[in-house]
């Protein structure tokens, strides 16, 4: 018999024996690990068969899927607690260990392994106390020990099981895997439909496609009509009708027949839209995907500036655009700031114009800028896209145009005299010169492009018999030469701010020195400060005759024998009124009584500033002296103007009253008319009287100028006859 252990030998064999009992549990724990995986995974993939099952057969709905997905949540929550939380949370000694062995044995109470291994690792702990037997005790040990030291614990855990298990596990896997590659267009729907929320359907022999649809949306602009389009794939029949379910905020819901436009086009004219509205199409044996129709606002410019920079503006010029605005024209290179705001963010902004090309900056997405040097007129579209999603605006025209800085516009004009004038004559000239931003000079020059020299023609009668009779030295007078004289009227003006400039200015002919026959014309000239360089603008010419002043006033005379003809035939009109007024017997023709004295006062009016104008024009030509125009105006003038604003305005006012309720006595009106006719015969005399005056005044400047003539064609002649007695 061997000698006994010392304790630390006991300790030895008890570490041998836990070894391999903790070895087992570790086994076992790894194997209920592993059953337990390939339990769990197991129900996986029989709740994903039965839900692929219900889905293609039902095709639940989100919140059907939802629940579901709940209920399997649960059972293998379940699972996971049945076999891994409980059978990991048992502790396992070694004595369990050799218990669990003996139960999965089935060991009979004199092969089990229980007491033995309890008798190795407890008895020991005895060998302290006296009352015990220590030897039987070493030898039950000892024994214990042989008897477990060739036990084989580690073949307890049935390898058939095991193998089964991971042959499970690996169909478990497999299945899914074999399944998405051999359908895998399914696989991706039910993934979609399971775990991402989609509600794509299952395909089937009618097949709804809803154009336009984005991540189940369909956008549409808000407050504007939309076609709503679906397109149907059939694999059998046609489908005939297709049918819309609307869904509103408010939980209210419509069915909707949609209108067959062709064979497998449905449509839907959805109605303006300021909510969000859940929908979903069917027909035949198949539907739509569950889709969102989205009203958005359509991007639109809420705010359009323009802001222009110019050498010509103080300040810049700043224009808001809008409906009820026309064009903004600018200067010519202009700097141009456009800044643009819009309702939503853009993210781009389409430039349709063949004028501009326009790069825009933004800051924000809602807030836009473009910068250009204005050159020419420009025309273009704005159509801006939206940043969140595929919708645009509607195209906005901006045209935007040229302001030239034009040249100065001119208006000269004469008064008082006529195109023929004397060489002694005044002309009075009105210029007016206008400019967009400032007249810098305005002037006015006469010029005599043509020979003035006096020919035989405008010589009289009594002229060309003294030439026979003393003859005439120069057989041609020389030609004059072309002169050009200098009127300043305004400026010049470095820094010209008057846009307009009006001035009266009378020019003196007998300054020039002209004979009979000259040609003058007159232009006026103006200019402006343009940036881009000085415009000047001519204005039209103006072109005079010198002529003598008999002839002038021979003209003038003629013209007042016509205006006397003129009066004396408004006269007899007025006396054929008179008569008709005499013998009137009633009212009835008070109208034509006006008629007939408005066409008299009238002729008189107008024969009135003619003599005001001819009279002008002697004054103007200095024909005749003060005396002259005295005696005209005295005489004729005046009493033409009091009979035309005086009498004869009485005299309407009292025809006026013959159409009314009161009238004036008919016996007044007619001796108002006979002061008229009465007043027209002493002018009349009066303009007799003056062309008699004319005529023995020219005969007496005739005569003078003769007598002047032959005194000096008569001192000519001794000087001649003086200087060829000295010569000889």
């Amino acid at each position: 018999m061997s000698p006994t252990p010392r304790s630390d030998e006991f300790e030895a064999l008890q570490q041998t024996i836990s070894g391999k009992l903790e070895r087992v549990g570790v086994a076992l724990r790894r194997h209920t690990l592993l059953e337990a995986t390939v339990r769990i995974l197991a129900a996986l993939l029989g709740l994903a068969s039965l839900s692929l099952l219900f889905d293609w057969w039902l095709e639940l709905s989100l919140v059907a899927r939802m629940l579901y997905l709940l209920v399997c949540l649960t059972v293998i929550g379940y699972l996971i607690y049945r076999y891994v939380y409980l059978p990991l949370r048992v502790s396992l000694s070694p004595i369990e260990i050799a218990n669990l062995i003996d139960r999965s044995k089935k060991a009979i109470p004199q092969q089990a392994l229980a007491p033995r291994v309890a008798s190795v690792l407890q008895l020991p702990s005895h060998l302290t106390q006296s009352e015990q037997s220590q030897p039987m005790i070493e030898q039950a040990v000892q024994s214990n020990y042989q008897s477990l030291s060739q036990y084989p614990f580690l073949e307890v855990i049935d390898s058939r099981h095991t193998r089964n298990c991971l042959l499970i596990l690996l169909a478990v896997i497999l299945i899914p895997v074999g399944f998405g590659i051999a359908v895998p267009e399914a696989s991706r729907l039910w993934s979609q439909r399971w775990f991402a929320g989609s509600n794509a359907p299952w395909p089937r022999h009618t097949r709804l496609t809803v154009v336009g649809l984005q991540a189940g949306q369909w956008i549409i602009p808000r407050g504007e009509t939309a076609a709503l389009q679906v397109v149907v794939e059939d694999q059998a029949e046609p489908t005939e009708s297709v049918w819309l379910y609307l869904t509103g905020k408010e939980g209210n819901s419509e069915t909707i027949t949609m209108n067959r436009f062709q064979e497998g086009d449905f449509r839907y004219e959805v109605p303006p839209l300021q909510h969000p509205v859940h929908a979903y199409a069917w027909g035949g044996d198949g539907e739509s995907e569950p889709f969102e129709i989205v009203p958005i606002d359509r991007p639109r410019i809420t705010d359009l500036k323009l802001q222009a920079t110019h050498p010509r503006l103080s300040e810049p010029f700043v224009s808001h655009f809008s409906a009820s605005q026309g064009n903004v024209r600018l200067l010519p290179q202009s700097k141009v700031l456009l800044e643009l705001t819009t309702n939503v963010k853009v993210r781009e902004i389409d430039v349709d114009s063949q004028d501009v090309s326009l790069q825009w900056k933004s800051t924000d997405g809602k807030h836009f800028q473009a910068e250009w040097t204005h050159e020419k007129p420009v025309n273009f579209r704005l159509t801006l896209h939206s940043a969140d999603y595929e919708i645009h605006s509607h195209p906005r025209p901006v045209s935007i145009g040229v302001q030239p800085d034009r040249s100065p516009r001119l208006s000269f004009r004469y008064s008082g005299v006529r195109q023929r004038i004397t060489a002694d004559a005044t002309i009075p000239f009105s210029i007016i010169a206008r400019d967009d931003y400032g007249i810098r000079w305005v002037g006015m020059n006469s010029d005599l492009p043509l020979a003035a020299a006096e020919t035989k023609k405008s010589q009289n009668v009594t002229e060309a018999a003294l030439d026979q009779v003393f003859g005439n030295p120069e057989d041609e007078r020389k030609k004059q030469a072309v002169t050009k004289k200098e009127y300043p009227i305004y400026g010049p003006v470095d820094t010209a701010v008057e846009n307009v400039i009006e001035d009266e200015k009378q020019v003196s002919i007998s300054e020039l020195k002209l004979s009979p026959g000259a040609v003058i014309t007159f232009q006026s000239h103006a200019e402006d400060n343009c940036y881009t360089g000085v415009q000047k603008t001519s204005s039209r010419q103006l072109v005079f005759r010198v002529v003598k002043p008999e002839e002038l006033f021979r003209e003038i005379l003629l013209r007042q024998q016509q205006l006397r003809s003129r009066l004396r035939k408004a006269r007899d009109q007025a006396e054929q009124l008179r008569d008709q007024l005499k013998l009137a017997q009633s009212l009835d023709q008070a109208a034509d009584w006006m008629r007939q004295h408005q066409l008299v006062r009238r002729e008189v009016g107008q024969v009135s500033h003619a003599l005001n104008g001819s009279v002008e024009e002697m004054k103007l030509n200095q024909l005749g002296g003060e005396e002259t125009y005295q005696l005209i105006s005295q005489t004729v003038l005046k009493p033409l103007e009091t009979l035309h604003d005086r009498d004869m305005e009485l005299q309407r006012q009292s025809l006026e009253t013959l159409r009314g309720d009161s009238p004036d006595p008919l016996e007044q009106i007619n001796t108002r008319q006979d002061e008229v006719l009465k007043s027209l015969d002493q002018i009349l005399n009066s303009m007799a009287q003056w062309d008699s005056f004319i005529d023995v005044v020219n005969q007496l400047n005739a005569v003078i100028k003769l007598e002047q003539l032959v005194k000096e064609k008569t001192e000519e002649l001794k000087k001649k006859q003086v200087n060829s007695i000295f010569d000889n």
